[in-house]
């Protein structure tokens, strides 16, 4: 019986950038059975010689455009022209290296699973890897290692970047293509992400596939686009399309994973978003979450893979779980933004188990970027950072341990996460604590912790006052 052969489309697109655009097919010659794939290649109006280049292969199938129509549009135009099973969307300015597609078409014939991305040396987000190669020719080398060593290992995400990108043919025809609102790049790869999470489906890294990339190179090599334009236009368009700026959502805090203990199972996250964090935790250790999430939209997302997300305000929640029954309670950034916090952990704390743990990041008011202006009689609200509009309460390194009474709680870790400051305002801040010492004050710490942006605290509840709480 003849197995029936699943071929992968692989769209490439191209603006001029000649010398990179052979080294990528001359790559995927090198390391790709020819008679799986179709490769199409949509030039956007190269004058370099691309043109002639192209039409002198026999075995791409080709579409010229005489201008250029942007990275979402090409994509679109050559998915058109794809009669693969699979459909991989791929700059021009990679190298692919041996063994690179079949580990990414084998995850994503797993069940759920609608998107795959490889690994690389330069690339945003958790797609990125150290590498020790210095030039062009170790390439091969470096990843024949290094994907021997990853072999068979994935890592589930919110985001996978559309410098390589593969998917379904069905699956496009479910979501659609790339959203043409975001002209040339930027976004696009994040909305087409969002949709396919939306419809149910995983996102998945290979980390057994690895693909050099050189970055940026069309942006780089025509100076007629303008790189940080485009991204803070297209950045603008992905907002307005989903009425919040979803990226804040979708990266994890591999810090707050790095608290939770690794015997933890049952995981409450307050405030998960859409559950980037959980994921990296799920990636980590087997363990359920459940999570608390007051928007819609990206609670959704979450519910994918929490046990179940309340989609409600934190403080008005009844939960329905049995006392003490979760190993770890998380609050990412929510505590500055409620009401009455102390009551939260309070109520909460009854869900959690003796000797069970809390793991908190919380901004810091002493930090320099508030404490200057104060001292200049400024206070102003801004949309995001340590003055953010939405947020009602404020600590120190100093006063975020009155969050947890010592009778209840036990402080296990107290960490920092510092952003440096201005040499002027450390030299000032120096020169007040000598002023201060002078008056009988003892400001010792005041430039230290003017440094400080975020306090990580990680504590355990007392089995002692179980009663109390």
């Amino acid at each position: 019986m003849e197995i029936e052969l699943r071929k992968t489309s692989v769209i490439i697109l191209t603006y001029n950038q000649l010398p990179l655009t052979i080294r990528c097919v001359n790559s995927i010659q090198k390391h790709t059975v020819m008679e799986e794939i179709e490769i199409i290649v949509v030039d956007n109006g190269s004058t370099d010689g691309t043109v002639e280049y192209l039409k002198g292969l026999p075995f791409i199938k080709t579409c010229f455009n005489p201008s250029n129509v942007g990275f979402a549009k090409g994509c679109n135009q050559g998915l058109k022209l794809a009669t693969g099973d699979y459909i991989l969307f791929l700059n021009n300015d990679v190298i692919v290296t041996e063994n690179w597609l079949d580990p990414m078409i084998e995850l994503l014939d797993k069940e759920n699973v609608g998107m795959v991305g490889p690994v690389s040396n330069y690339v945003s987000g958790l797609q990125q890897i150290s590498v020790d190669y210095q030039d062009i020719e170790q390439i091969d080398d470096f990843a024949s290692r290094y994907c021997e060593q990853q072999r068979g290992k994935s890592r589930r995400v919110l985001r996978l970047v559309g410098f390589c990108l593969l998917t379904k043919q069905e699956i496009l025809e479910k979501i659609g293509g790339f959203d043409e609102r975001f002209v040339y790049g930027s976004f696009e790869d994040d909305d087409l992400c969002l949709r396919a999470l939306q419809e149910g489906y995983q996102l998945h890294i290979s980390l057994d596939s690895f693909i050099h990339h050189h970055g940026h190179a069309t942006f780089n090599g025509n100076q007629d686009i303008d790189i940080h334009y485009l991204y803070h236009e297209n950045r603008r368009r992905f907002i307005d399309k989903w009425q919040i700026d979803l990226t804040y959502f979708t990266h994890p805090r591999p810090e707050i994973v790095d608290l939770v203990p690794i015997e933890a199972r049952k995981i409450l996250d307050v405030g998960c978003g859409a559950g980037a964090t959980g994921l990296e935790l799920l990636n980590r250790q087997p363990c359920q979450l459940y999570g608390i999430e007051l928007n819609a939209l990206v609670s959704s997302i979450a519910k994918a893979h929490y046990e179940t997300v309340d989609h409600t305000d934190v403080e008005a929640l009844e939960l329905s779980y049995p006392l003490g029954y979760f190993d770890t309670i998380i609050f990412a950034d929510i505590l500055e933004h409620l009401k009455d916090p102390w009551k939260v952990i309070e109520n909460l704390s009854k869900f959690l188990k003796p000797n069970g743990s809390i793991i908190c990041s919380i901004p810091n008011i002493s930090h320099a970027e508030a404490l200057i202006p104060l001292l200049q009689g400024s206070w102003h609200y801004t949309d995001a950072g340590i003055l953010d509009r939405t947020h009602l309460r404020f600590f120190t390194p100093q006063t975020v341990h009155t969050l947890f009474p010592s009778t209840q709680f036990e402080i296990i870790e107290q960490r920092y996460q510092q952003i440096a400051v201005e040499t002027n305002v450390e030299l000032f801040l120096n020169e007040v604590i000598h002023l201060a010492e002078n008056f009988g004050f003892n400001m010792d710490q005041l430039a230290n912790y003017s440094k400080v942006y975020q306090i990580l605290i990680h504590v355990t509840k007392s089995e002692t006052n179980e009663s109390q709480i």
